[in-house]
């Protein structure tokens, strides 16, 4: 059992080790202006790829399933977690690693960013962003906001922590879907080359997200579309920042 000078140590180390990321990765990871408050929501491509991304998890009434079923159909995904539910649950984080799929910031607590101050901005993805290496070896590249409610200095802080902000172009729930078919469908209906969809496993009842999750996955084959990690998305060189 680590002792509390144990996890000390290995809180200095973590701190350590975040800043050495940093200042190899942070030159050259960015397609975003470092001071203004775009996000990446898109990749401009023709060809029929898409990203799928997980907010508010771990959670281990959805999560699970959720990995259960990407298994089965072999599709990857990015979960963005938030640190206080990977503390509760590391091993459906370790779980969710070990399956190949990738992992980014989502906050401490799940606060609205745009409110806090920016110290409180640093400590909720610092916070994040060690959590996630103690519990599995690796610093997130990627962060979102909750919600999505970011500004500049959201943006400039993120990206001093060596990550990259990452909105999206359809979320699947929505309260106009209100049965698995309508959310999947939503999603079929507006889906475009080099989207990232939004998904949740966390916080409310995402029951009909784990039910639509098949539809959604069948939907896109049907269609000619290939789910592929965000990062290889991102990898293309040309992507839409928001307005917001």
């Amino acid at each position: 059992m680590m002792t509390k000078a144990m996890f000390r140590l290995a809180n200095v180390f973590a701190g350590l080790m975040a800043i050495l990321i940093v200042i190899t990765m942070s030159p050259t990871m960015s397609k975003v202006a470092i001071g203004n408050s775009h996000g990446i929501y898109r990749i401009k491509t023709k060809n029929k790829l898409v990203a799928l991304t997980f907010d508010d998890g771990p959670d281990p009434r959805f999560t699970p399933a959720i990995l259960d079923i990407l298994k089965k159909y072999k599709v990857p995904a990015t979960f963005f977690v938030v640190g206080k539910n990977v503390e509760d649950h590391p091993e459906i984080l370790l779980r969710t690693i070990h399956e190949g799929h990738q992992v980014g910031n989502h906050t401490m607590t799940h606060p609205i960013l745009n409110q806090l101050k920016p110290e409180e901005i640093y400590k909720e993805l610092k916070d994040c962003s060690r959590t996630i290496w103690l519990v599995s070896g690796e610093h997130p590249i990627y962060f979102r906001s909750p919600k999505g409610l970011t500004s500049a200095e959201v943006q400039k802080i993120g990206s001093s922590l060596g990550m990259e902000q990452i909105l999206w172009t359809v979320t699947m729930e929505n309260h106009a879907a209100k049965t698995p078919k309508e959310m999947a469908d939503r999603v079929l209906r507006k889906v475009g080359p080099g989207y990232i969809i939004l998904l949740h496993d966390g916080r409310l009842d995402r029951s009909k997200t784990v039910a639509a999750l098949p539809l959604l996955l069948e939907g896109l084959q049907k269609r000619g579309y290939k789910v592929v990690p965000l990062s290889e998305l991102l990898s293309i060189e040309t992507t839409d920042t928001s307005s917001w």
